[in-house]
């Protein structure tokens, strides 16, 4: 079967799951995830796997219990342990709150069960959307390696080599039930109006653009994993306060990764303009007010970083 060989070369090549792990499955009754479980069982004896399937409902559709219902009803038939969990919607941004309290559920439960593993549905059409996203939204270089297929936080992406196409034909074919959530045809959300406008467009032009826009964000993040790399090894070279001496030296990319290495993933375009500024004018009492209620300031060829209400850095530093 396409899909099953699929994963199967996705999790050897990516080193995403290893023989003999304890792997939880989040799962909502969706396409994908439904895909998701039913492919991992099917490997499960081959790779010695441990899988526990974990459903959320984010209690935010009146419909998402039974779509819990038929992916609990799957587990069953596969006989894999089923474990629901339900969260209460706050006011503000339900997505990023619903994003963020889905992984820490998920993570919860592995704690709790012992797994090494939290695999979720995401598929190269995904991918290949996220990347059109952070272009619009003008990302750099770390924002177009978008979707990563492993994370820090064990949560990894078996599918993210499939094609949402193959993950419909498997489902076809093994007669798999699942639910649509309705969410994924509403053109509120930009993702959705990306896949119905954009990606189309692109894919009338040339078929393979999905894959393209895949392999971009896999190109994006081999170089942002190699700037990352060596980010650290001059983030160490300059001390601190950072040396500006030594970070000049450095190629102006490398430069830039340390600034954010050292002083926050928070930092603003604008921000890295003045900081590069520096490494060409690095004028004693210069200052820049940075995120976090915190100012840089040059002094003595160093970079000195000072909360905010304290006018001078400690004498140590």
């Amino acid at each position: 079967m396409l899909l099953v060989a699929r994963v199967r070369r996705t999790l050897l090549d990516r080193g995403l799951i290893s023989s003999g792990a304890s792997v939880v499955v989040g799962t909502s009754g969706g396409p994908d995830s439904t895909a998701l479980l039913d492919v991992l069982a099917r490997l499960r004896s081959e790779l010695a796997l441990r899988l526990v399937a974990v459903g959320v409902d984010h209690g935010l559709r009146s419909g998402a219990g039974a779509e819990l219902d038929l992916a609990a009803s799957h587990a069953a038939r596969l006989e894999v342990p089923f474990e629901r969990v339900r969260l209460d919607p706050p006011d503000g941004s339900i997505q990023a709150w619903a994003r963020r309290e889905r992984y820490a559920a998920l993570g919860r439960i592995a704690d709790r069960v012992g797994a090494t593993r939290i695999a979720v549905g995401h598929t190269l059409d995904d991918q290949a959307e996220t990347v059109l996203s952070r272009l619009l939204h003008g990302s750099g270089l770390h924002g177009l390696a978008a979707i990563r297929p492993a994370r820090a936080d064990a949560v990894v992406r078996p599918l993210i080599d499939a094609r949402r196409s193959d993950v419909r034909a498997y489902l076809a074919h093994e007669r798999l039930p699942f639910a649509e959530d309705p969410s994924n045809q509403d053109e509120r959300f930009e993702r959705v109006r990306l896949r119905h406008t954009v990606l189309a467009a692109l894919e009338a032009e040339s078929p393979d653009a999905a894959l393209h826009l895949a392999r971009i964000a896999h190109e994006a993040r081999e170089v942002d994993e190699a700037l990352e790399s060596l980010a650290i090894t001059v983030r160490a070279d300059a001390g601190e306060p950072m040396s500006l001496a030594v970070l000049r030296r450095a190629p102006l990319a490398v430069a830039a990764r340390t600034f954010r290495l050292a002083l926050g993933e928070d930092l603003k375009r604008a921000h890295l303009t003045v900081l590069m500024s520096w490494l060409h004018e690095p004028r004693d009492g210069a200052e820049l007010r940075l995120p976090g209620a915190r100012t840089a300031r040059i002094a003595l060829g160093r970079i000195v970083v000072i909360p905010l209400g304290r006018s001078e850095p400690d004498e140590e530093a």
